[in-house]
C-alpha cells in the first residue's frame, strides 16, 4: 500500500544511485511511520480522508526528504560513490564476461554440445580414411 504512496520517491532515490537495498528500507520506515501518524490521527477523532492528509503533511515533503536522503553518500551504490572506479570496472567486467560466454551457453547446452563434438569428431575421422582410401588406391595402382 504504501509502495504506491511513494512511488515517485522511490522511483528519484533509485535514478539518483541509492542503492536498492537502501530505498527498500526507507520506503518500509517511511510508510511504517505514515502509518503510525495515520492511526495517531484516527485515535485524536479524525475520519479515514482527514487523518491520511494529516499524517502526510505531518510526513513533509517528498522533495525534501529526497533531498535530506541524497546527501548522505554512504546509501548510494558504490558506482555512484566512485564513478572513476567503475569507469574502469564495468568495461574489464564486460569484456571478461564475454569471453566467458561461449563457456556458459555450452555448459547449459553440454547433451547439444556433446553431440555436434562426437559428430564433428566423427566426420574428420571419416573424412580422413577417405583420403587415406583415395591415397593408397593412388599408390597402389
Amino acid at each position: 500500500m504504501h509502495s504506491r504512496h511513494f512511488a515517485d520517491l522511490q522511483q528519484k532515490l533509485l535514478s539518483s544511485g541509492v542503492s536498492a537495498k537502501h530505498v527498500r528500507r526507507i520506503i518500509v520506515e517511511l510508510g511504517d511511520h505514515l502509518e503510525d501518524l495515520r492511526i495517531e490521527a484516527l485515535s485524536n477523532g479524525a475520519c479515514e480522508v482527514d487523518a491520511h492528509k494529516e499524517a502526510a503533511s505531518r510526513l513533509g515533503n517528498q522533495a525534501h526528504i529526497a533531498a535530506r536522503i541524497l546527501e548522505r553518500t554512504e546509501l548510494k551504490s558504490w558506482p555512484y560513490r566512485y564513478p572513476q572506479l567503475a569507469r574502469i570496472y564495468f568495461p574489464l567486467a564486460y569484456v571478461l564476461l564475454l569471453t566467458a560466454a561461449p563457456v556458459f551457453a555450452g555448459m547449459a547446452n553440454s547433451t547439444k554440445l556433446a553431440r555436434w563434438g562426437v559428430a564433428l569428431m566423427l566426420s574428420g575421422a571419416i573424412t580422413a580414411a577417405m583420403l587415406l582410401c583415395m591415397q593408397l588406391a593412388i599408390v597402389l595402382t
